[in-house]
């Protein structure tokens, strides 16, 4: 049997009232704790993965966890609020409440997704490796081959034009003074340092830190199967909010929430009340009571009738004339 005290810090992470859990069944306790757990998991998870990526885009080991950390409290908070604000009350299944259903769980999807993708990496992270590795050095074959062709091509016509040139000196077809065999020799010898500086720059660009995203793609889309893991990572990411979900609204569970969120606000509404005339004053110094304008306050849902009497219009007259 799980301690409570282990019961109780689950409640607690997953953002659930421990004060009523513990007068709950055990079923309804062990749901709420099996969802701190899976959270707590995630948590885990989420760290890792982002620490992976910040770690793969900025080569920084040891910053990259704080970052990490950073960046899996932002997440998890936002995914905590999106469990803690669905109600286990079930209100009818409206067209709003549906939409608003489906909205948030695609968000959460979405959230699931940036956390388990790089987790996937991270646990393949020699396939990954070897992927950036490969498609680094196709782009940099592809990218080294333009530039030398392109330079090969400049290099060949100058080095044809000297030739062209020392065959009409041979023939004393040409006089010089040895300018035009310079300025291509310098030609010659500039497109050729140019050349290996540009293949020298073409090879730092493409490096794996460039090509990190790129080696996620390109490792996802030759590992089709990978999908039936993010598959099945989902299912467990979203199961927090089935689990809550899945309470019945007619439990210990729900109905001690509910009791227990209206007397809190019946106690503030009242406190409200009291405190209201002390922070108003008329401006002949009268106290300015709060005015009830429903049969339920502070709920709101029944609104009372007017009962202002009006006059007619001969009465209007008669006061306006002081009659």
């Amino acid at each position: 049997m799980i301690p409570y005290g282990a019961y109780r810090f689950l409640w607690k992470v997953i953002g659930e009232d421990a004060q009523i859990l513990r007068n709950c069944e055990r079923k309804t306790q062990a749901v709420f704790a099996l969802s701190g757990f899976l959270f707590s998991l995630f948590f885990i998870i989420g760290i890792l993965s982002y620490r992976f990526i910040f770690n793969g885009i900025f080569k920084i080991p040891a910053i990259s966890w704080p970052l990490a950390l950073i960046w899996a409290l932002i997440i998890f908070n936002i995914y905590r609020l999106n469990l803690s604000t669905l109600s286990a009350n079930k209100p009818s299944y409206s067209f709003g409440y549906i939409v608003s259903l489906a909205t948030r769980i695609v968000f959460m999807v979405l959230m699931g997704i940036t956390l388990i993708k790089p987790f996937e990496a991270f646990i393949f992270n020699k396939s990954v490796s070897n992927g950036l590795t490969e498609v680094a050095m196709e782009k940099i074959e592809i990218d080294r081959g333009k530039y030398k062709t392109y330079f090969d091509i400049e290099i060949r016509n100058v080095e044809n034009e000297l030739t062209r040139l020392e065959q009409q000196l041979d023939y004393g077809r040409i006089l010089t003074d040895g300018e035009s065999f310079n300025f291509l020799n310098e030609k010659k010898l500039k497109l050729l340092n140019e050349r290996d500086k540009t293949l020298a720059e073409a090879e730092e660009l493409f490096t794996p830190t460039n090509l990190f995203f790129i080696g996620l793609l390109m490792f996802n889309k030759e590992n089709p199967w990978i999908w039936l893991l993010t598959l099945g990572f989902l299912v467990a990411f979203l199961l927090p909010l089935f689990l809550k979900f899945s309470i019945s609204p007619r439990g210990k569970y729900v109905k001690d929430s509910i009791d227990l969120q209206n007397r809190i606000i019946l106690e503030e509404y009242e406190k409200f009340k009291d405190l209201y005339p002390v922070a108003f004053v008329g401006l002949d110094g009268s106290q300015v009571n709060w005015e009830e304008n429903y049969e339920d306050s502070p709920f709101n849902t029944q609104r009372r009738q007017d009962k202002t009497q009006l006059g007619n219009e001969v009465e209007f007259l008669n006061q306006i004339h002081g009659h």
